[in-house]
């Protein structure tokens, strides 16, 4: 519910910035209602400030090598595991795997958030699996940092770390 409740206030931030920006263009300072003109002004500037950043940020691909300098002479498989599973959004992770006789040896992780992200930053930083046999399962240990962000702005990372079993 936390989660929504994030989303809803970031929604809100990002409507109000947009309101102002629009108002101040075609009415000018009189968008700035007197009682509310410091947060008005300072949302403003903010908005505008992570507008012209976000051009110039690296984007995370969130993927991992598990296996260094590994050649892909054989066929691939992809397993998908569910990482976490909240009300707004889910934390997925792909695992690919070169079948080899009667094994499957992990070659390259990547993970990614999907569903309502507003104001979630996914960072996965390190997987540990074992390779999968056939017909059978797989343990890992994968962590990555939670960011909470207000428009743009990482005020909270949470760690997280995730076990279980690849089948």
């Amino acid at each position: 519910m936390i989660h929504l409740i994030w989303s809803i206030i970031n929604g809100i931030i990002v409507l109000y910035f947009s309101y102002l920006l629009i108002g101040f263009i075609i009415k000018g300072k009189k968008i700035f209602n007197p009682q509310f003109k410091t947060v008005s002004i300072f949302i403003m500037v903010i908005g505008i400030v992570q507008i012209i950043s976000a051009s110039n940020s690296e984007k995370n691909t969130n993927r991992i090598s598990i296996t260094e300098k590994y050649e892909r002479k054989h066929n691939s498989e992809i397993k998908q595991v569910t990482l976490e599973d909240n009300w707004t959004f889910d934390i997925n992770m792909l695992v690919i795997y070169s079948i080899e006789q009667d094994q499957y040896i992990p070659i390259e992780s990547s993970s990614n958030l999907t569903g309502l992200v507003s104001g979630y930053v996914w960072e996965f930083t390190s997987i540990n699996t074992n390779n999968l046999k056939v017909n059978g399962k797989a343990e890992f240990i994968a962590t990555g940092i939670l960011k909470w962000n207000l428009f743009g702005i990482t005020l909270y990372k949470e760690s997280k770390t995730f076990s279980g079993t690849i089948e």
